[in-house]
């Protein structure tokens, strides 16, 4: 008897899963500081790419792409070298610019105003929130923290799965994603849970139980709206997936929306907690 198409789908997800998580996470655990800035720069340049095709309908001319895709190596480099002010100056100069090229170009366009705003929602949406990994890996214990989002999203994807494959009764969220469960989705938060709670015993026993706990619990709640969140902006934009970049998981966007909330709450709460 042949598989189903639904097998082979989940098989080509785990491949996919294998082959691109295993670098990432060898990268994250052991690899030098500039090896995750060209990190966060590759996933962010993909990411503006896949957003253009979700928020824009016609191709931007290409002064508007040279622009946003400048934004998107420039930035994760600012952050990597001077931090907070690196970041916002780029942001800064990014909304300058922008208005400066429509001054020049095209001022009195009202469809540039739209244009604009779709960029600066995809600057923030993606390279500068997918920049706080950078910040977020400035401090100390910065690695063990960076891999603590990382597990704790990936249980959290897989235990909403497979919980809400089996136990799935309840929509969550139906006009936003008709697939997501309540069931799912409090067995995704017991799976963050559990491995926040098994990695921090595991690699940084001078954090303390509760705060392993709080932090996996707001962290996967980040991670599950995050997930929510950019399953609206396709939906609104008419789009299933961001892209067919990964074959059995769409597109970088649908695998980031999870962690581009996710990591700049851990650097808020560690800066709290300092």
């Amino acid at each position: 008897m042949p598989d189903s198409p639904k097998s082979n789908s989940h098989t080509q997800r785990w491949y996919t899963g294998l082959a691109v998580g295993l670098p990432v996470l060898a990268c994250l655990a052991a690899g030098p500081h500039w090896s995750w800035w060209l990190l966060v720069t590759i996933s962010g340049s993909l990411g503006i790419w896949e957003l253009h095709g979700i928020l824009f309908r016609d191709p931007l001319p290409s002064r508007w792409r040279i622009l946003s895709f400048s934004i998107a190596i420039v930035m994760p480099l600012a952050t990597f070298w001077g931090g907070v002010p690196g970041m916002n100056l780029v942001l800064i100069a990014a909304i300058f610019g922008a208005f400066s090229l429509m001054l020049l170009f095209s001022p009195r366009d009202p469809q540039e105003i739209g244009r604009i705003a779709h960029l600066v929602l995809a600057w923030l949406y993606v390279p500068y929130l997918l920049s706080h990994l950078l910040l977020l890996g400035a401090f100390p214990d910065g690695r063990f923290w960076i891999i603590f989002v990382l597990g704790v999203i990936v249980a959290g994807d897989a235990g909403a799965y497979h919980t809400g494959v089996t136990f799935g009764r309840h929509k969550l969220f139906e006009k936003v994603s008709p697939k997501k469960t309540i069931e799912g989705a409090l067995g995704g938060l017991a799976a963050s849970l559990l491995m926040g709670l098994v990695l921090g015993l595991l690699f940084s026993r001078q954090t303390g139980i509760g705060q392993l706990l709080v932090f996996g619990l707001l962290t996967a709640v980040a991670g599950q709206t995050g997930d929510l969140i950019e399953s609206m902006i396709k939906r609104n934009c008419g789009k299933k997936d961001s892209s067919t970049l990964l074959p059995g998981h769409g597109g970088i966007l649908d695998r980031l929306d999870s962690l581009l909330f996710s990591f700049p709450l851990m650097w808020l709460l560690l800066q709290w907690a300092a």
